[in-house]
């Protein structure tokens, strides 16, 4: 029987073993064993594999493992995934992207990586020059305002502006120093 005509895999088999499915799928399964060599062996390959692990578990008195083992198992490993928790897992990841990168240096070559930095260049280059233009625009505009302004006023809002920042500065140390 060729690949392309198998309606199972090794997890649905392991399904089947562990009595997982729906009695549709399991009669669908069961339907095609009867028929395929090759998932028959897997089928008896995995059984034969709980059947050792049992013995070994049961010819070892001091383990006793409950009956949904696998399923709280894989429960709580889903449920504690939170993502990156500390910041040594930061560099960490950034370790292995790091190294997949290099690796995928070697695999490509030179040449390809040398296109990327390409591209990467002049998006970065674009949004260079589309950050410098907004802020070039910004200070037009309030070159424009001030001369418009009288210097007592515009010496007020400056001072205003640096005594709201050093109060917000101020408030930050403040909170860091009761924090530690």
């Amino acid at each position: 029987m060729t690949h392309e005509t198998h309606i199972c895999t090794s997890h649905d088999i392991a399904a089947y073993v562990d009595g997982e499915l729906s009695p549709a799928r399991e009669m669908q399964l069961e339907m095609h064993f009867a028929s395929c060599s090759e998932c028959t062996a897997e089928l008896n390959l995995q059984k034969n594999l709980l059947n050792h692990l049992e013995f070994g578990l049961k010819s070892n008195a001091d383990i006793e493992l409950p009956a949904d083992f696998a399923k709280v198992v894989v429960a709580n490993a889903e449920s504690t995934v939170a993502g990156l928790r500390r910041p040594r897992e930061r560099f960490n990841a950034l370790f292995i992207c790091g190294g997949l990168g290099l690796f995928l240096l070697m695999v490509f070559g030179v040449g390809a990586a040398a296109s990327v930095l390409e591209q990467l260049k002049a998006v970065g280059s674009f949004f260079g020059h589309f950050a410098y233009d907004i802020l070039l625009g910004v200070v037009v505009i309030i070159r424009g305002t001030a001369a418009q302004v009288r210097p007592e006023l515009a010496s007020a809002l400056l001072m205003a502006g640096a005594f709201g920042i050093s109060i917000y500065l101020a408030r930050k140390a403040a909170l860091r120093w009761l924090r530690s």
